[in-house]
């Protein structure tokens, strides 16, 4: 009776163990949604269908959570992408918008100086006070350069939080899948005896009984063999040879006197 007590709670203790392995690694990947893990985790607490869910793989059943590891870079570097690609076409603009308050200064300058012989690009450049210096040549090329650089130096950032990004997403991902192969395996090992016999376990079920059997019959032959050997050496002692002979010798005598006394 005490076996059988100590059986339940070992059977009890190992099912509470085993559902709540599966609900803290729901609980940590955000999947206790999951219909599988769900019933799983009710048929284990209320002993309901274990068969049915032991004849389920695991290993196929269990869900693959998303990784959220590298989501900061993901995210910061999708950002910086954006504003890269709007920056981009600053300098296009810049320039055009320059090449148009030139014009129309030089059409100005022309026609305050119509006898002055002045080309476009040298107009451009100086100015003549009549073109902002913001808008000369000179200066709207150095802008176009600072912008390039800065657009440059942006696609390396988003370039290095999106790699950053999904190497970190790569190696937690790993390590969940590790996790949810080392969860299906804990759940196959509990499950494993409590399958339903049929055409498919039977014969698995056979040869693990066969084993079993094997074992019990190599452990009772070797206890055979240890009493054998004790008895030998019971047996076979000086003093048991000496005291059984005496006993002999004794019981011999005893039947002559008897033999005298009668006659």
């Amino acid at each position: 009776m005490a076996t059988n007590n100590r059986r339940m709670s070992n059977a009890s203790a190992e099912a509470a163990k085993i559902a709540e392995e599966c609900a803290n690694w729901a609980i940590e990947n955000d999947v206790t949604d999951d219909p599988y893990l769900f019933g799983l985790i009710e048929a284990i607490e209320k002993r309901k269908n274990i068969s049915m869910w032991a004849s389920i793989d695991p290993l196929q059943y269990l869900p693959h959570p998303d990784s959220n590891a590298g989501a900061r870079y993901l995210h910061r570097g999708r950002y910086v992408a954006i504003f890269r690609n709007i920056l981009v076409y600053f300098p296009v603009a810049l320039t055009w918008k320059a090449v148009s308050e030139a014009t129309k200064a030089f059409a100005k300058f022309v026609e305050l100086n119509g006898a002055t012989t002045v080309n476009f690009l040298e107009f451009w450049q100086n100015g003549y006070k009549i073109l902002p210096e913001t808008w000369t040549i000179a200066n709207v090329a150095e802008l176009d350069f600072l912008i390039i650089l800065i657009v440059i130096a942006l696609s390396f950032v988003a370039s290095y939080m999106h790699e950053r990004g999904i190497a970190l997403r790569n190696s937690d991902s790993e390590l969940i899948e590790n996790e949810r192969i080392r969860l299906g395996l804990h759940i196959m090992e509990y499950l494993h005896d409590k399958k339903s016999v049929n055409s498919t376990n039977i014969s698995a079920r056979l040869a693990s009984s066969v084993q079993n059997l094997i074992a019990s019959s190599n452990s009772l032959s070797e206890t055979t063999k240890r009493i054998e050997t004790t008895n030998k050496k019971i047996f076979s002692g000086n003093g048991i040879k000496k005291d059984l002979a005496k006993l002999v010798l004794t019981q011999r005598a005893l039947e002559n006197r008897r033999n005298e006394d009668e006659r």
